[in-house]
């Protein structure tokens, strides 16, 4: 087996992906669903953002709304993706983990910076970091069966 950090230092850029002892193909996998979820919020594409949760699923938002359920993840993320303070900024994730809770389940940990995004009264929020904790299972292929989202404060102000 390659040594993973060599090949996705190579394949996969500045991911800062840690993984351990997943197998290749597996990996990619699951970090191309990642970039599927970054690429949408950049893009504001809603079906992109719900394409690899499960029917299923369990989302849980940095706020506490949780919706189960890959149809009602997309209605909820509909709402989210028309507010224009919200989709407002951009995201750059910072880090990578994977973790194998299984053969068939991976934990997926990915840290991110939204510069630019505003309050609902229009103030800019600054900088902001959350983490997203994604278990992903496979059938037959890997889906998004958990996803929780940090607590998304401000680094530079007291909103949230």
């Amino acid at each position: 087996m390659k040594n993973l950090l060599i090949v996705f230092g190579i394949v996969l850029g500045s991911h800062g992906l840690i993984a351990q002892n997943i197998a290749e193909s597996d990996s990619i996998q699951i970090v191309s669903k990642i970039d599927d979820w970054n690429r949408a919020w950049e893009i504001k594409d809603v079906e992109l953002a719900c394409k690899w949760y499960s029917n299923n699923a369990d989302f849980t938002n940095a706020f506490g709304f949780n919706r189960i359920g890959q149809l009602e993840i997309q209605k909820y993320l509909t709402e989210v993706f028309a507010f224009g303070f919200v989709m407002s900024g951009a995201t750059e994730q910072t880090s990578l983990k994977l973790k194998q809770l299984s053969e068939k389940a991976i934990l997926a940990i990915t840290t991110v910076e939204r510069e630019g995004q505003k309050a609902a009264d229009n103030k800019n929020l600054g900088t902001r970091r959350t983490t997203h904790y994604r278990v992903f299972e496979k059938t037959e292929e890997w889906r998004i069966t958990a996803h929780l989202v940090s607590d998304a404060r401000s680094i530079d102000s007291e909103i949230h």
